[in-house]
């Protein structure tokens, strides 16, 4: 008697994993569950077993197409009795690495999720989240479809889930827009091709949502703080996008300004892959050895196609999603700012490096002392004040972008904008940030023009005094901060 066939796989193979059968696998405990419950239709004495999660997930992944129905009746029928199987399920789901998901349990993936948003079962937010940032890849027309059959009900138990929703596939347009990946003629099938194919596929469907969403839910929308605003810009001449400006966008603009960007949404733009590396960077490698691992991160992330374009949102992450500790900032780690000037230099392309300056100094336009984190635009100045002694142009460059934003951002708000940018200065020297600003009103190395506008600049009166420099709140903020409450509340 020939031996059974071993069980199908989850994960693509190779000599750097190990093989399912290995306990260090992330297949390991979905492969053992299978092999105690082969048959997950279970009796009433299966629904308790604490190998159901494990091995429905397994079924749920590798069972031939048509999925059978007595799966789906299976999870919810052990949902039902048991309330935490349901987060057990989406957890087994959330341990399998993505990136190294074979497509047909990539697809289930997809489907499984769709069952747990269909009930509402606890768990499935993480799981779409986490889904998010694996954007695009074939297949992601199926979460666009997720978020577009539950939109109504995600704005209502999970703002800030549809929020990161609506930030993920309107920086994914943009980046699509500003450099589409073509299809190479040597290879048609590789894994840049298909997702490049999927997201044209399904662009016209991405636009419909965001769209609708910015219609129907702005409350929820602006959860995603001034950073909706920056997203929107780079998208003002799709022409979907056109009308909304016209009708919606302009009158709110200075309201949204003044929100600041939650770091949970700069995150989701990223990778989890680019967050945990950039994390490490700036947590555990000491300055000097930095660039074996920034060349590292470079050939993993920015030298393949389209990974230029992802520079603004890296910036915007590290300016507003992660703030070191005072044990970090004094352990002679590499700094958030020399990272950022990593990536500036390193830019090959005008417009990204355009677009990754604005991300830089996004949060000065409209800094408001008590309302902004110095956090946010300590980066802009200590890149500055620490390049100016050795890398003078980068210092040159950076003060004349931030120059040319005050007057030409917004320049129906440029005198508010002027005063945020002030206040900005003032802050970052009250917070000791910097001892003083004669670094840069003092150095000859500056460009003289340069050096006398700043000194006008600075001698003018007082940014921070203005109450309502950026604008008052309106009704978008008050629903916007009850929305947070009920976020954080839950």
């Amino acid at each position: 008697m020939p031996p059974p066939p071993p069980p199908p796989r989850l994960l693509a193979g190779g000599d750097h994993h190990p093989p399912p059968t290995s306990p260090s696998s992330p297949e390991h405990p979905f492969l053992c569950a299978h092999l105690l419950l082969p048959y997950p239709s279970p009796s009433p004495a299966d629904l308790s077993s604490p190998h159901l999660p494990h091995a429905l997930a397994f079924a749920f992944l590798t069972h031939p197409s048509p999925l059978p129905r007595h799966l789906p009746v299976a999870l919810h029928a052990a949902g039902a009795r048991f309330p935490t199987f349901y987060q057990a399920f989406a957890s087994a789901l959330l341990f399998l690495p993505f990136p190294l998901l074979l497509p047909h349990p990539r697809a289930r993936l997809l489907l499984a999720a769709s069952e747990l948003a269909r009930a509402a079962a606890p768990g499935f937010a993480p799981l779409l989240g986490s889904l998010l940032r694996r954007v695009p890849f074939p297949g992601d027309a199926r979460l666009l479809e997720i978020f577009t059959q539950h939109a109504s009900f995600l704005a209502d138990e999970e703002p800030q889930l549809l929020a990161s929703a609506v930030c993920a596939f309107l920086r994914l347009l943009a980046r699509n827009r500003l450099s589409p990946v073509p299809s190479s003629a040597e290879c048609k099938d590789c894994e840049e091709c298909r997702s490049t194919k999927s997201l044209e596929e399904c662009r016209g469907r991405l636009v419909s949502f965001c769209v609708s969403m910015l219609r129907d839910h702005f409350h929820v929308c602006a959860l995603i703080g001034r950073d909706l605003v920056r997203c929107l810009h780079e998208l003002a001449l799709v022409p979907e996008f056109q009308p909304l400006w016209r009708e919606l966008i302009l009158d709110r603009v200075g309201d949204v300004c003044r929100m600041n960007t939650p770091g949970w949404c700069t995150a989701v733009v990223i990778t989890v892959e680019m967050e945990t590396q950039l994390l490490f960077m700036m947590n555990s490698v000491k300055w000097g050895d930095q660039k074996r691992y920034q060349l590292w991160f470079a050939r993993k992330h920015l030298i393949v196609p389209g990974g230029e374009e992802r520079i603004p949102d890296i910036v915007r992450f590290i300016c507003c999603g992660y703030h070191p500790t005072n044990e970090v900032l004094q352990s002679g780690v590499i700094a958030r700012w020399a990272v950022i000037g990593w990536l500036l230099t390193g830019c090959s392309k005008g417009y990204v490096v355009a677009n990754a300056k604005l991300a830089l100094f996004y949060d000065w336009l409209f800094f408001e002392e008590g309302r902004g984190s110095v956090m946010n635009i300590e980066p802009a100045m200590l890149l500055m004040v620490n390049s100016v002694s050795q890398y003078a142009d980068i210092t040159n460059m950076l003060l004349e972008f931030l120059f040319l934003l005050i007057d030409n951002y917004d320049v129906r708000r440029k005198d508010a904008i002027a005063r945020c940018v002030g206040s900005a200065f003032v802050v970052l020297v009250k917070k000791r940030v910097v001892p003083s600003l004669e670094p840069l009103t003092c150095c000859e190395k500056l460009s003289p023009l340069l050096r006398q506008k700043l000194v006008a600049f600075l001698s003018g009166p007082n940014p921070g005094a203005a109450e309502d420099s950026c604008g008052k709140p309106t009704d978008v903020v008050s629903k916007e901060t009850e929305l947070k409450k009920s976020v954080c509340s839950s």
